[in-house]
């Protein structure tokens, strides 16, 4: 049995609770837990073919902030899953308006059948995913806390950037 199961059983409570400072890391690499509630349609209700880059028309979210001065502007950025197509569109700010007319650039330059899906991070500028699920016909699917690698693509093409 591997030593991450062991711990993983020891942390939820399927063994007997002991005293964690015995533990090489004192329980300190434990994950804290999420203090914000589910915001939408989780990843793992997501297609299996969407995962496997199957098909195409589904697209990874994300934003770059300027970390230069005091600008408060940024880019969206939007990855096409099965291509790794990257498309960066300049935001002013990061407010869920921003990206909500950065998202409709987007999808005006594309058939509608070309965004199907979109995969996003947690972040404060998401909160229009229901708007942009009503507006565009786009399922959004929100990545797990502190998982940036179940949005891989995007978090690569952002580092390039």
């Amino acid at each position: 049995m591997a030593f991450k199961t062991l711990y993983n059983w020891l942390y939820a409570g399927r063994l007997s609770r002991g005293n964690l400072q015995v533990l090489r890391h004192k329980g300190k690499r434990q994950k804290p837990p999420e203090k914000r509630g589910t915001i939408g349609k989780s990843i793992r209700q997501r297609l299996k073919a969407i995962r496997d880059r199957d098909t195409f028309g589904h697209w990874e979210l994300g934003t770059v902030v300027s970390s230069r001065g005091k600008s408060k502007a940024c880019v969206t950025t939007f990855v096409e899953r099965k291509t790794r197509f990257y498309q960066a569109i300049k935001m002013p700010n990061r407010t869920a308006l921003s990206m909500e007319i950065a998202f409709g650039v987007l999808a005006a330059q594309y058939p509608k059948s070309a965004i199907q899906t979109a995969t996003v991070d947690r972040g404060k500028e998401l909160a229009c995913h229901e708007a942009l699920e009503q507006l565009h016909g786009v399922d959004v699917y929100f990545a797990d806390p502190y998982s940036s690698w179940q949005r891989g693509s995007n978090e690569n093409a952002n580092g390039l950037l």
